[in-house]
């Protein structure tokens, strides 16, 4: 084979590596952001992300390790996934708003599945983050960001055996990546009725009683199997309705007057601190079964039988 031939081959093959793409999964060197957002699909508007759509990416498209350990906040999967569920996360979207960017990433685990929008400014660096699709549990949740940049989350609810209530909440985004509620919907009636799933239960224990304030504030507490344990159902609506949660489980007694209830599907916490006249809630990481814009935590007080 003469020089020239060898020589024609090698400038080839050199131009070969140069050209080819980068592959951002690629664990052996550091990544730009321009990189990593090469690996999400531009998507055009509107974008709709529904909870039956999620699951359904091959694990071949999931993020690396390291990849997710540079990119992505550590506090992402907060209140819906537990440290031992490992999900495996997706890219789904990206997409541009003024000087902002929004990048749509999956979380997939055996517990579930949730998705969340995550807002960068245009020096790629991250402002916040926003659930915007689930499955799992009571509720599902699933957005539609129209052309306006405009997130229209559906969540529905199941508020008792066959029973579902569903409600839309619109929010515009802001400058700063936060978004602004400017709008609800919902079909729940004007009147409605909570279902206290464990209302039929013995309340013998002189903790055991429902608290709250007005009709649809209601933390209802009943005797366990054992004299260590309790039931609790919560559920609360603020704001006119905007925004509201639900939650039941067990709880164990953790001293004289005070109770803990740990969720077994996420990191979420209850803390109770009983009285013969109220109940004090404390909350960490239980975002799947409120809105986005309140807390389980305050004073509950009994009420009048």
């Amino acid at each position: 084979m003469s020089r020239i031939l060898i020589l024609a081959l090698a400038i080839g093959m050199l131009g070969a590596c140069k050209s080819k793409p980068k592959d951002v999964n690629d664990e052996d060197r550091v990544l730009t952001f321009a990189d990593f957002r090469e690996y999400f699909p531009e998507a055009a508007l509107p974008y709709r992300l529904n909870a039956d759509s999620l699951r359904q990416l091959p694990d071949s498209l999931a993020l690396k390790a390291k990849v997710v350990k540079q990119f992505l906040p550590d506090t992402l999967t907060a209140g819906v996934f537990k440290a031992a569920d490992k999900p495996k996360f997706f890219p789904r979207a990206f997409m541009r708003f003024n000087e902002m960017q929004f990048l749509v990433v999956e979380g997939a685990a055996k517990s579930g599945s949730a998705a969340w929008v995550l807002v960068y400014d245009k020096r790629d660096t991250f402002l916040t983050r926003h659930l915007i699709a689930r499955t799992g549990g009571r509720t599902t949740v699933g957005t539609v960001l129209d052309t306006r940049y405009n997130f229209r989350i559906t969540t529905e609810t199941r508020r008792a055996p066959g029973q579902f209530s569903t409600r839309e909440d619109v929010y515009s985004a802001g400058t700063d990546g936060q978004l602004a509620l400017i709008l609800t919907n919902s079909d729940e009636p004007a009147n409605p009725i909570i279902y206290n799933p464990i209302d039929t239960f013995p309340r013998k224990h002189k903790y055991s009683g429902n608290f709250g304030t007005g009709e649809m504030n209601l933390l209802a507490v009943r005797d366990g199997e054992t004299p260590q344990e309790f039931l609790f159902y919560i559920h609360f609506s603020r704001d006119r309705g905007a925004c509201t949660g639900e939650l039941d489980g067990v709880g164990k007694f953790t001293g004289a007057n005070t109770g803990q209830f740990r969720d077994k599907n996420s990191s979420c916490i209850l803390d109770f601190k009983f009285s013969n006249n109220k109940v004090t809630v404390s909350e960490r990481n239980c975002g799947a079964y409120r809105g986005i814009t309140c807390m389980f935590e305050g004073s509950y007080p009994r009420k009048k039988k």
